[in-house]
């Protein structure tokens, strides 16, 4: 079992909330879920994670990336998966530039989901 595993999620789709939520509690880990950067923001300073999954784009002026920059510029080094519908060169760049890990294309393969995430936290 994974659960002292915590990890974050930063998605405004509901559905696709709810199934992450799902899958990684199926496989032991710890999930907070929120749907906006300020809640997401709220949820990092209240508690320790292990890994981040932000939806890149989000309703809003504040972005997944815009959070994700920000837990980067606090020093953090916590493993962050981006998830978007959008895979063009420039997105794909400003993925990488806001300092993910990792990039999973909507809409999400939860084998593949559930591989990165795994991954990611045996490189921790």
């Amino acid at each position: 079992m994974r659960e002292n595993i915590n990890v974050l999620i930063l998605e405004d789709e509901p559905i696709t909330r709810s199934l992450l939520k799902s899958l990684l509690h199926k496989e032991g880990y710890t999930v907070s879920v929120t749907s906006s950067y300020d809640e997401a923001t709220a949820a990092w300073q209240r508690a320790s994670y292990d890994l981040i999954m932000a939806d890149f784009f989000l309703e809003g002026a504040k972005t997944g990336a815009d959070f994700l920059r920000e837990v980067r510029a606090a020093g953090s080094k916590i493993p962050a998966i981006a998830l978007s519908i959008a895979d063009g060169p420039k997105n794909l760049a400003d993925i990488e530039n806001a300092g993910f890990d990792c990039y999973l294309p909507k809409p999400i393969d939860m084998k593949v989901l559930s591989e990165a995430v795994a991954k990611l936290l045996a490189a921790v």
